[in-house]
Parts: C-alpha cells; sequence; structure tokens
C-alpha cells in the first residue's frame, strides 16, 4: 500500500481528556464500543485534521466545542485540543521529503471582551508551523479530503436517502467539478454582460460625437480658414521683415561706408598735424636759438628781458598743456557721454518695451477676469436653471459652488506652498554647495595640519652638520636671488629703455612716413624703390640725394633748384645693387630711376673758371660745400651739383656768368653754356633733409642693441633661475630638521593658524550642516503639506467632477454639454490668468530695476555733463590766459627791438620766425578741431548703428517665428505687401471670432470616434467568442457529467449485485434533456423483487443501495484510506455480513477504518479497537479486541480494565 494513516494522535479532544495515539495499519480495521463512549470521536478527530470548515460535520455547534470540557464533573476543562494525524510516506505520495508526515491541528481558546468565545487556529506540517491552504494543497496532492466520500459519517447513508432527486444530482456535479464549469461559465457570461453594457454605453457614446463633430465641421471650417489666412499674413510679415531688412542693411553699410571715409579724411588730417608738429618744433628751436642770439649780443637788459619772454613763454606752454589736457578731457568725456546715452537709450527702450508689456499683460489679465466673471455667471445662471429642476439639483449645486471655492482657496495655497518650496530647494542648494566647499577648506586645512605637523617632527631630528650645509646652500641661494634682483632691476632698465626706444622710433617713422608721403613727391618709380628697402625686400638701398642731406634754410631754394630732377636720384652701396633695383622696376613695369653705386661714383674737381668765380664777395661758395651730407656720399653729390657755385642775386649771376654754372639764392640758374632759367619759384614739394632716415637709423640701431641686451639679460636670469631652482631643490631634499630655531617658531606659528582656521571652519560647517538640516526638516514638512494639498485637490475635484455628473446627469444633454464647456473654459482662462499673473511679476521686478538703472544713468550723464562744461570753461579761460602771454611776450619783444640796433637784424628774424610758429599753431588748431569734428562725425554714425542693428536683431527674431522661407529675389514693393496684409487681415476680423480649438477638437473627437468604432468591433467580437466560449464550455461540462455519471452508474451495476446477493440496481436521470435541472433517481431491484425507485424501497433495502451507490463514488474516485462510521447500523444481519465482504475484500488496496457495533464486521476486520468510557467521562481505547467478547450493544468484556 503506498500511502497509509499510521497514527491519530489525540490531546483534549472532545471525550479524549488527555494525550492518546491510536495507531492505524494497512488494511480493515474496526473500532467498536458502547453507545456513548467516544468511539465515532475518532472519526471527528480524523475529520478535524482534514479540514472542514463547519462544526457541524463533527457533530458540535462550533468548534471550542471540540476541547475537552472536563468531563462529567466539568473539572478542569482544557483550554486547547489538538489532533495530528502520522501519515506513511516512503513511497513519497506526499509531496513531503519525509518517510512520515505528520499533519497536526490545535484550537486554542483567546476569549476577549467583546468575544468571549473567541478562539485561534493553528496548523504545523512535521511540527513546523504551516497555513490551512498549505494543508489541503499537499492532502489533495494525495486524493485525501475532508469533504468527500472517503469519509462516511452516521448521516451519510439516510442523507442520500432522504434527498432530493436534484441534490442528488448535486453529488456527481461535484464529483465531476461542475461548479468550476459553472464558475466559468458565470465569468464569461458576466464577461458577456459587462461587454454589452459597454457597447451599449459606448454607442450612447458614439451618438453625442456624431452631434458634436456636426457641430465642430462648420467652426473647424471656418478655423482652417482663418489658420490659411494666419499663415498668409505671416508670409506676408516676412517678407515685409525682409524688405525691411535688406534696407537696414543697406543703411548699415552706408554707414561703415561712412565711418571709413571719415577715418581715411581723419587719419589724412593727422598725418598732416603730425608734419605741422614737426615744423612747428623745429621753428620754436629756430626761435629759441635766435632769441638766445638776441640775448648774448644785446647785454645785460635784453638777457634780462629775454628771462622774462622765456619765462612767459613756458608759462605760455603751460598753458597750451593745460589747454590740450582740458581738450583731451572734453573728448573723453564726450566719448564716454554717448556711450551713457547709448545705453540710457536702450534702457529706456528696454523700460518702455517692459512697460507696454505690463500694461498689455495687465489688460489682458482683466480682459480675462471679466470673462471669467461673465463666464461664471453664465455657468452660475447655467446651474441655477438645472438646479430649479428639483430639489436635489438645488443642493448640489451649493455643493458644487462650495467645492469650487475650496479648490480654489487650495489651488492659490498650493501655489504658495510650491513658490515656498522652490525657494527652499534654491537654499537647500546653496547651502549643498557652500558646505562643500567648508568641508573641502576642512579638509586642505587638515591636510595642512598634518604635513606641518609631519615638518615639525621631522625638524627635530635634525642634527649639526646638516644646518652647516643648509646654511652654506642657504647663503648661495641669497647671493644666487641677489643676483639675480639685480639683473631683473637691469632687465627691467633696459625693459624702459626699449619702450623708450620704441616709442621714438614709432613717433620718427610716423614723421618720416608723413613726411615722405605729403612732401616727397618722387616719381612712381622712385617711391617703388624706397618701399622696397623699408620693406626689405632690396638690399643696399641707402636713399635719395634729396632724403641724405641737411641744407641750412637760407639755401634751400638754391640748393634744390641747382640739384633738380637729380634730388630723386638713388643712392646705392654698389653697382650689384643697383643692378638688382632695375630689374625689380624692369619686372613690375614701375618705370624708371637714377641709381649712384658709392663704389663707382668719383668725385671731380672744379674747373679754374669755377675757382676764380669762386672767391667773388657774393659769391657763397661751391653748392657741394655749402650740403651737409656723409663723406662716403661725396661722389655722389658731386654728380648731382658739379662745381655749381651759390651768389647773392642775379646781378650778380650775370656778372660772373660764362664757362661756369651759378644759381642765386632766389633760384635763378644760370648755366656753364650761358643759358638762364629763372622766374616765380617753383612749386616742388621736393625739400632736402625733409625725411632724413639718420636719426630714425639710430634709434633703430640702439633698439637692436638694446634689446639684444635684454636677450642676454634674460638668458642670464633664466640660467640664475635654474641655478636658484637646482639649490632650492637640494635643500628641499634635505632633512627638514635642519631649520633655524625661527623657522620651527614659525611652522608651530602656522599650526596654531591653521588649527584656529580649522576650528572656524569646522563652527561655520557645523553652523551650515545645521542650517541645512532645519532647511531640510523644513522642505519635508513642505512637501508632506503639498502632497496633503495636492490628494485634497484631487478628492475636490473628483467630487467636483461626481457632483456635477450627477446634477448634470439629471439634465437635458445640450445643457450638461454646455455646462461641461463652461467649466472647461473657466479652467483654461482661470489656467490662462494664473500664468499672466506669473509673468506679471516677473516683469514688475524687471521694470523696477530698469527704472533704476535707468535714474543710475542719468545721473551719471549729467555729471559727465557737468564736467565737460568744467573743461569747456577752464579750456576758454586757459585760452584767455595764453592770448595775455602772447600779448606780453610781443610787448617784451618790441621792448627788446628798441633796446638796440645791433640786435635788430635779428629781432626782424625772430619776428618772422614767430610769425610762422604762430601760424603754425593756428593750422594745428584748424586742422585738431577738424580731427575732433571727424570724431564726433565717427561717433554720430556709430551711434546709429546699435538701433539699426537692434531693428536688425528685431526682424531677425520676428523672421525666425515666422518661420516662412522667403524668395529674396522677387520681393513685392513695402507698399503692396502693406496693402495685403491690411486685406488678410480686415478678412481675419470678418471671420472673428474664430473657435481655433475647433481644429484639434474636431481631429481628437474623430479619432475618438474611430476608437470607439473600433472599440465596438472588438467588444462585437469579443461577445462572439464569449457565447461561442459558453456553448464550448457547456459542452464541456455535459461530457463531463456524463463521463462521471456513467462510470459511477457503471459501478453501482456491479457493486449493488454484490450488496444484494442478486439484486440489480441503476442510476436515472429524471429530464436528460435538460440536464442540469434534472434530477437523479437510483432504481434498484433487490433479488426476488422488481424493480423499484429508492424511495419505495424497506429500511434496509434503502441503506443497501445508497452504500452500494457510496462504494460506486469510491471506486471511482479512490483514495488511500476511509473511513466509515456505523454505516451498518440500519442493516440486517445479513446486508451487514455482505457488506463488512465487501470492506475487506476492498481493504486489499485501500486502508479502510470502520466504527461499527456488528460482530460481523468486527470479524471481518484484521485490527479491533474498543473504545470505553471511564467514570470521569474520558473516553480510553482497548486493543487487540476479540470479537467475540463484545455485547450485541458494543459491550466490551474488559471494560474498565
Amino acid at each position: 500500500m503506498d500511502l497509509y494513516l499510521k497514527e491519530v494522535r489525540m490531546e483534549n479532544f472532545k471525550s479524549f481528556g488527555k494525550k492518546l495515539t491510536v495507531p492505524f495499519f494497512p488494511g480493515f480495521t474496526a473500532i467498536t464500543g458502547p453507545n456513548g463512549s467516544g468511539k465515532s470521536n475518532i472519526a471527528d478527530a480524523i475529520l478535524f485534521v482534514l479540514g472542514p470548515k463547519s462544526s457541524k460535520t463533527m457533530r458540535a455547534d462550533r468548534l471550542t466545542d471540540l476541547i475537552f470540557n472536563g468531563g462529567k464533573k466539568r473539572k478542569n476543562p482544557a483550554k486547547h485540543c489538538k489532533v495530528s494525524l502520522v501519515f506513511d510516506n516512503k513511497q513519497r505520495k506526499l509531496p513531503v521529503n519525509s518517510n512520515e508526515v505528520l499533519f497536526t491541528r490545535m484550537i486554542k481558546r483567546a476569549p476577549l471582551k467583546d468575544n468571549p468565545t473567541n478562539y485561534y487556529t493553528y496548523y504545523y506540517i512535521n511540527e513546523k508551523s504551516s497555513s490551512y491552504s498549505e494543508f489541503m494543497e499537499i492532502l489533495l496532492h494525495a486524493q485525501i479530503s475532508g469533504d468527500g466520500y472517503n469519509i462516511v459519517k452516521q448521516g451519510d447513508v439516510t442523507s442520500i436517502i432522504e434527498m432530493g432527486n436534484v441534490d442528488r444530482r448535486r453529488i456527481i456535479d461535484e464529483i465531476a467539478g461542475i461548479s468550476h464549469f459553472d464558475n466559468d461559465i458565470k465569468k464569461a457570461e458576466n464577461e458577456k454582460e459587462e461587454t454589452d453594457t459597454n457597447m451599449d454605453r459606448i454607442q450612447i457614446i458614439l451618438r453625442e460625437i456624431d452631434a458634436q463633430l456636426k457641430q465642430l465641421k462648420n467652426d473647424r471650417d471656418e478655423a482652417y480658414r482663418y489658420k490659411e489666412l494666419q499663415e498668409k499674413l505671416e508670409e506676408n510679415k516676412a517678407k515685409l521683415a525682409e524688405k525691411k531688412k535688406i534696407e537696414i542693411n543697406q543703411q548699415i553699410a552706408e554707414i561703415n561706408q561712412q565711418i571709413t571715409s571719415y577715418k581715411e579724411e581723419q587719419n589724412t588730417l593727422t598725418e598732416k598735424s603730425n608734419i605741422i608738429k614737426t615744423q612747428l618744433k623745429e621753428k620754436q628751436k629756430e626761435l629759441k636759438e635766435i632769441e638766445n642770439h638776441i640775448a648774448d649780443v644785446g647785454g645785460e637788459e635784453v638777457n634780462d628781458i629775454k628771462k622774462q619772454i622765456d619765462s612767459l613763454r613756458e608759462e605760455e606752454i603751460k598753458t597750451v598743456e593745460r589747454i590740450n589736457y582740458a581738450k583731451d578731457e572734453i573728448h573723453d568725456l564726450k566719448e564716454d557721454l554717448k556711450t551713457q546715452e547709448q545705453r540710457l537709450d536702450q534702457i529706456t527702450t528696454d523700460l518702455s518695451e517692459t512697460e507696454q508689456n505690463h500694461e498689455n499683460i495687465t489688460e489682458k489679465i482683466e480682459e480675462l477676469t471679466q470673462q471669467i466673471t461673465e463666464k461664471e455667471t453664465a455657468y452660475k445662471e447655467l446651474k441655477d436653471r438645472i438646479a430649479q429642476s428639483d430639489d436635489q439639483s438645488i443642493d448640489l449645486s451649493k455643493e458644487i459652488a462650495e467645492l469650487r471655492e475650496t479648490f480654489e482657496n487650495t489651488t492659490n495655497d498650493l501655489h504658495e506652498k510650491k513658490l515656498s518650496l522652490q525657494r527652499l530647494t534654491e537654499q537647500l542648494n546653496s547651502l549643498d554647495e557652500t558646505i562643500a566647499d567648508l568641508q573641502e577648506t576642512k579638509t586642505t586645512y587638515e591636510f595642512e595640519l598634518k604635513d606641518i605637523q609631519w615638518q615639525l617632527s621631522e625638524r627635530k631630528k635634525a642634527h649639526g652638520e646638516q644646518r652647516k650645509q643648509r646654511k652654506k646652500l642657504e647663503q648661495n641661494l641669497f647671493e644666487k636671488k641677489k643676483q639675480q634682483a639685480e639683473l631683473t632691476e637691469q632687465l627691467n632698465d633696459v625693459d624702459n629703455q626699449i619702450r623708450s626706444l620704441q616709442q621714438q622710433k614709432a613717433k620718427l617713422e610716423a614723421e618720416y612716413e608723413a613726411i615722405s608721403s605729403v612732401h616727397q613727391k618722387y616719381n612712381r618709380a622712385v617711391n617703388q624703390i624706397l618701399n622696397a628697402r623699408d620693406t626689405k625686400q632690396l638690399q643696399g638701398i641707402h636713399g635719395t640725394i634729396a632724403e641724405l642731406a641737411q641744407v641750412e634754410p637760407a639755401y634751400k631754394t638754391a640748393m634744390a633748384i641747382a640739384a633738380g630732377g637729380r634730388m630723386q636720384s638713388i643712392i646705392v652701396e654698389d653697382d650689384q645693387a643697383a643692378a638688382k633695383a632695375i630689374h625689380y622696376l624692369q619686372k613690375r613695369h614701375l618705370g624708371r630711376a637714377t641709381f649712384l653705386p658709392l663704389n663707382k661714383m668719383i668725385a671731380g674737381k672744379p674747373r679754374g673758371k669755377a675757382l676764380m668765380t669762386v672767391k667773388d664777395e657774393h659769391a657763397h661758395g661751391f653748392a657741394i660745400d655749402l650740403i651737409n651730407f656723409q663723406d662716403e656720399y661725396r661722389g655722389a653729390f658731386w654728380y648731382v651739383f658739379g662745381d655749381t657755385i651759390v651768389v647773392d642775386s642775379l646781378k650778380d649771376a650775370r656778372r660772373m656768368m660764362g664757362g661756369v654754372r651759378l644759381v642765386d639764392l632766389q633760384g635763378s640758374l644760370i648755366e656753364a653754356s650761358g643759358a638762364m632759367k629763372g622766374g616765380s619759384k617753383p612749386k616742388t614739394q621736393i625739400a632736402f633733409g625733409e625725411a632724413d632716415r639718420t636719426k630714425l637709423d639710430e634709434v633703430s640701431n640702439e633698439l637692436r642693441n638694446a634689446l639684444t641686451h635684454q636677450e642676454q639679460l634674460q638668458q642670464h636670469i633664466q640660467q640664475l633661475k635654474q641655478e636658484i631652482t637646482d639649490i632650492e631643490n637640494e635643500l628641499g631634499t634635505m632633512d627638514p630638521a635642519s631649520v633655524s630655531e625661527h623657522e620651527l617658531q614659525d611652522i608651530s606659528v602656522r599650526k596654531k593658524t591653521f588649527q584656529t582656521k580649522k576650528e572656524k571652519v569646522s563652527n561655520q560647517l557645523q553652523g551650515k550642516q545645521d542650517e541645512y538640516e532645519a532647511l531640510t526638516q523644513e522642505k519635508n514638512k513642505l512637501t508632506d503639506k503639498i502632497t496633503a494639498l495636492q490628494k485634497t485637490l484631487e478628492s475636490l475635484d473628483e467630487q467636483k467632477q461626481q457632483k456635477g455628473k450627477r446634477l448634470l446627469s439629471k439634465t437635458s444633454k445640450e445643457d450638461a454639454q454646455e455646462a461641461r464647456d463652461l467649466e472647461n473654459t473657466i479652467a483654461e482662462l482661470k489656467d490662462n490668468k494664473f500664468s499672466l499673473n506669473a509673468d506679471l511679476q516677473g516683469i514688475t521686478k524687471q521694470k523696477e530695476l530698469l527704472e533704476q538703472q535707468q535714474q543710475e544713468r542719468s545721473e551719471k550723464i549729467t555729471e559727465i555733463k557737468d564736467e565737460i562744461k568744467q573743461h569747456q570753461t577752464d579750456r576758454t579761460d586757459l585760452t584767455k590766459k595764453r592770448e595775455e602771454f602772447t600779448e606780453q611776450i610781443q610787448t617784451l619783444q618790441q621792448v627788446q627791438e628798441q633796446m638796440s640796433d645791433k640786435i635788430k637784424g635779428f629781432t626782424t628774424k625772430r619776428d618772422t620766425i614767430y610769425k610762422d610758429t604762430v601760424d603754425l599753431e593756428h593750422q594745428l588748431d584748424k586742422i585738431t578741431t577738424r580731427v575732433e569734428s571727424y570724431y564726433d562725425l565717427v561717433s554720430r554714425a556709430k551711434y546709429r548703428l546699435p538701433t539699426l542693428e537692434d531693428a536688425l536683431k528685431e526682424i531677425n527674431d520676428q523672421l525666425e517665428v515666422y518661420d516662412v522661407t522667403v524668395d529674396t529675389n522677387n520681393l513685392p514693393p513695402v507698399d503692396s505687401l502693406k496693402h495685403s496684409i491690411q486685406l488678410v487681415e480686415e478678412n481675419m476680423r470678418e471671420l472673428e471670432p474664430v473657435n481655433m480649438r475647433a481644429l484639434e477638437e474636431y481631429d481628437h473627437q474623430l479619432n475618438r470616434k474611430q476608437k470607439l468604432d473600433e472599440d465596438i468591433t472588438h467588444l462585437q467580437e469579443q461577445r462572439y467568442k464569449l457565447i461561442d466560449l459558453v456553448d464550448e464550455i457547456t459542452k464541456k461540462k455535459e461530457e463531463k457529467f456524463y463521463k462521471v455519471y456513467h462510470e459511477i452508474n457503471k459501478n453501482l451495476k456491479e457493486i449493488y449485485p454484490e450488496l444484494s446477493e442478486g439484486g440489480e440496481a441503476e442510476l436515472k436521470l429524471d429530464n436528460p434533456d435538460n440536464l442540469f435541472d434534472s434530477g437523479l433517481t437510483i432504481k434498484a431491484r433487490p433479488r426476488g423483487k422488481k424493480v423499484l425507485l429508492l424511495s419505495a424501497l424497506s429500511g434496509g433495502e434503502k441503506s443497501i443501495a445508497s452504500l452500494a451507490f457510496i462504494f460506486a463514488i469510491q471506486h471511482y474516485d479512490p483514495s488511500p484510506f476511509y473511513v466509515l462510521d456505523e454505516v451498518d447500523m440500519f442493516l440486517d444481519g445479513v446486508n451487514a455480513e455482505n457488506v463488512s465482504r465487501m470492506v475487506k475484500q476492498n481493504a486489499l488496496d485501500s486502508q479502510f477504518i470502520m466504527v461499527s457495533l456488528r460482530k460481523i464486521a468486527l470479524k471481518e476486520a484484521d485490527h479491533v479497537y474498543g473504545v470505553t468510557m471511564q467514570d470521569t467521562g474520558i473516553s480510553d481505547m482497548i486493543g487487540n479486541v476479540d470479537p467475540n467478547s463484545v455485547g450485541p450493544k458494543g459491550e466490551l468484556a474488559i471494560a474498565g480494565a
């Protein structure tokens, strides 16, 4: 036998008031005993563990009645009872890895104040806590149950006899699992019913959507037309913007062109100004020289006057410098003023836009407020109209109004809380960064302290030799650093010298370029050669005759006429340099030039006639001797002048002419051949020495030498730095203990400093962490409040929606739709208003900031204007003061002239030079004024640019917003575009108001309709499937029923003849066509009698038929063991014997435990137990009972033993 019940252990169960173990064996075991002894309690104990939830099955009103009550005297009643069933599981029929499986159930009293009969139930498997479901799962695996026919109680046989035919059929239903089929059918039918409900609901929604689509179609068509007009409007506006963009770009290009032109003219004037400044310096130098000469010749009084003039001149120069300073300040302040005014204009523009935005948003908020008021009034009127339908609607309207007010208040509160949360989050983020910084600082200090501690520890290990070595290195380091400092100081001096030389060079180059470009009107070829020289394209070019010589002013005209076109001759190093220069001109087609190679030029000697003529008293000398140049150039200058002689006048020249070349001081030229050239003074712009490069070359050489010296110093300093680094590295590698006592003190001071810093940072860190913790807690509380408010809002919204639906359900569809539309509109308007209020707050803050900036800029502009005015006043006063100095100088000069005839010629020349100086100053003032005017013109032009650029940016932003591609090649005129825009806007106004949401709403409703149509199709398919499923399950249900029915009927037909010794029996359905409304009848024909229904049989015959039906069921659904409780009670001896024999036969395959009073049953049993009742009212068991010793009422011969 694969599985059998091995033991039943009872403790305080019913009449078994102590612990008792009843062993069982495979086969047939009988239990007997007198009535009331408690023998059936063993079957109840087995049933108790196997799990029926009803105590009635175990013959008790409630489960606590199963606990031992104390016996007859009710002495010491138990507080719990426990029953264990032990199964032999060697074949592992139970899914537990154990040879024995112990199932235990215990109930324990646990009275409560309000429930004195309260108890708890406990389950154990192999002494481990378990659950009822786990119990059932394991037992059912082995087909053991307390609800089947494996345990047959006293009333079960009678119940089958007395129950109705339908109830009897339900026994087959239960065995066949029909209830599962019924559950599946019910589930499918419920789903089908739900599907039908959903389909009806969707059909209602679809009808509403169809009605909405008809209404929305017109709105959508208008919206499409309006949208097309909008797109056309944007396209026309984009074209207009592109047109404006082109115009603005043209204006910007024109302004930039103007700026370029102004700057070019400004540069030209600046160059001219530089030239005049150079001339002015020369005149001032000449003036100073001649005044010194006058002072020397004139005596002490004249010298005193000169000193007064010099003093006045110095004051005049200081005054000029102050005037120039005032002019520079005025210029700088005007530039600053323009900048400030531009910024003020921008701020004013931004403020104007902000104020306009503020005004626009305020107007929009007012419009929205008015719209909300109108919509809420309309909504209230609609609700009132709806509410008037009945009292319930009135109450609902009031409740909805209250809910709406609460909802709005809660929403406002939530918004405030969210703003507070945002501020807290920002504070926490800032604190988080601060804490991180403080922690990093604290870590740094801790590291420093560890490092200092390590240094102190290491330095205390030092000894004398190391200190000496360190001292030597430190001395060496000191010397190196001292040397480095000296060299660095020299380098600074050299740097200053280089800057000074660079400034001189730049100034000389500017003067040279200015002079060269304005006064040296060389031909094209000469200019190109000089440019090639300056750009280092040609080597060996010294310069022109004009620029390599210096001539006294008295001889400038004469020398220039004498030299003539040869002034443009170019002196070169040698004939190779000349050849390269000629090739350079030929290759580039630049014209021709004369080159004078120094290695080939030979200085000649004056002719005899010339030597005689030069001795004349009106002859000044040979021209070549009256010009200053370097000796190496003599051959070149001989080529230019030869033995030309300079004389006083043409009259003198005529007297001396013939065989000699002469030139007078006024520029008349008489050739040796006798040819005479003269007339008015030529307008040539070429002059000697005006563009001399000597000084420039000297400064350039000095600069090169200074740069070389700078490089040498830098290299030396770099070498010293490396040596210092090596010494410092060597010092660093030495034991730090070699430091001095002073250094140790310094380290100790550093340690205390860092300890103080660390403590301070720690305190700050703790404070910030505490603050962070407090803010975090506050944030958490605020978050909880926000969550609670959100839940409250959800709840309020749900209540509002539910009450709204209830209210709308009581009115017409039109009013309901209108109410929904109004609700949506009001909600949308309030959202917009809420958003605009938030924008208004931001714009208000921006407006306040711009107003503050505007005030600051205005004050700054006023301050600058006051400064300009003050400088202009100073400039006017200083100009007057300068005029006074000039008048005083002129007066003293006149006095000076009257004091001595010796200086009269000099004073005339001085006056001429002074007049030239004043003229140059006036010219310089005019040019400076013009340069400043160009500064103003450039500034004004630039001032216009930001406005145009802003306008251009604004147009570009507009074009980005329009997001329209425009063909800029075929743009209509501006007037045409404006007219088109006007027409489109008029058409749009005619269509307004337009429900633009109809576009989305129509598509939304259309998509919704399509989805619902799909849902209908799907639900229809689902409905058909559910109908098919019900049919299929019903078919399977019938098939299963008939299978079980036929098997049990077959078993009945085989078992009944054995029990009745030849009779016949079968099962019959009352109404096979309507199976599950039919009843089940047992028809039996006892031996020798006719076929009768169960109700027509005698008592014993009924019991036999009922038992045969039970055995037939057991044969269909076999169990490892069976318990039969006095099933032979109402049988006569013959039938009882037949039943016993059948149990004996069945016990070969399964374990049978049978409670019986019949000796025949006891004799057939393999094992017989007896149950007796003691005087205390406690049942007891007796093993190996002899059937012959049992009385007719179950009395045991050894009872009480």
